[in-house]
């Protein structure tokens, strides 16, 4: 099928991705994300990893490097872009640590974490702040509306006209809903395969980034190296006592038939302000939009089928070249 043996498809799959992204890896990260499509034998070293791209002829007339990273030829410039994203979204991410030390006050809230571009460090200047949010079963639909009504008070909300450093409220699911295969677009489905792969975990209960990824364990077969992140402690968000106290009060309050009712309120209010293209994408059985009391997906401008073709479309113009 290929020109390539399966370690030499491996490394130029996984370089290619990230270019789509204009992200040039280093060895460690080109090991830590070598994605294998699910086929077997990925296990290799990031001694071996180097020393295939220094000395095999094939890859060097396609992937280049520079000051530590590798990219594909040409393609130079990028290293200049990712430094100076690395750098901007500092800010970024200390204004979601700011939005999620308020989340950690109300009940419900399992985990909140950065996810796309930002995750990695590698959101644009004009870019928003992407939030995937886990919640207790049986409250999503209130949990939505009051971290909506925080981001609207602290001003963070995006329009049509801003979204620069706002906060995307887009995809919440509950504790029974973890599994994110079920969400594939293909077989494949590359963009969720990193997508889950760069989650940043910033305030967790209960330990569920963990329960998140032992739902997942089938992102090991793309991704043998991929270890879980760390969080640095600079944008980790912790409980207090004082939060503590209202997280508490919070659950017993509304963690019964009050609770019942507020849920029905919320989703009732809700399903009454949300736009027709998006009931429609959902009914559609589309999943860049789900509608249901387990899991909310707003992504109208989903484009993982376009990423999709776009990979195995610069995977082949690669190959070809060799």
């Amino acid at each position: 099928m290929y020109n390539l043996n399966y370690f030499e498809l491996f490394i130029l799959d996984t370089v290619a991705y990230f270019d789509l992204f204009d992200y040039p890896l280093t060895s460690a990260e080109i090991h830590k994300f070598f994605f294998t499509g699910g086929m077997e034998g990925g296990q290799y070293s990031i001694a071996e990893i180097e020393q295939e791209l220094a000395e095999n002829d094939k890859l060097k007339k396609i992937i280049s490097s520079k000051n530590g990273f590798y990219f594909l030829a040409g393609r130079e410039k990028i290293i200049e872009k990712r430094l100076t994203y690395y750098v901007l979204a500092e800010k970024k991410l200390k204004l979601a640590a700011k939005a999620i030390k308020i989340f950690r006050f109300l009940p419900f809230v399992k985990l909140v974490a950065i996810c796309n571009n930002l995750a990695y460090r590698n959101a644009g200047p004009k870019s928003d702040i992407d939030f995937f949010v886990i919640v207790k079963k049986g409250r999503i639909w209130q949990a939505r509306f009051c971290l909506i009504l925080i981001i609207a008070l602290l001003g963070l909300r995006p329009s049509k006209a801003k979204v620069k450093d706002k906060i995307c409220l887009s995809f919440f699911a509950t504790e029974e809903s973890l599994d994110m295969s079920k969400i594939k677009i293909s077989g494949e489905d590359i963009y969720l395969v990193f997508w889950l792969a760069t989650l940043r975990p910033v305030y967790e209960r209960d330990d569920f980034f963990a329960r998140l990824l032992e739902e997942n364990l089938w992102l090991k077969k793309y991704l043998p190296n991929w270890q879980p992140p760390k969080t640095s402690f600079r944008y980790r968000v912790e409980d207090n006592k004082i939060n503590k106290v209202f997280y508490n009060l919070g659950e017993f309050v509304w963690g019964g038939f009050l609770g019942n009712w507020r849920e029905k309120l919320a989703k009732h209010l809700q399903l009454k302000l949300m736009s027709q293209r998006k009931k429609d994408l959902a009914v559609a059985g589309d999943t860049r939009v789900i509608i249901s009391d387990s899991v909310l997906k707003f992504h109208e401008n989903d484009r993982r089928i376009d990423y999709q073709r776009k990979f195995e479309q610069k995977r082949q113009e690669l190959i070809n070249q060799i």
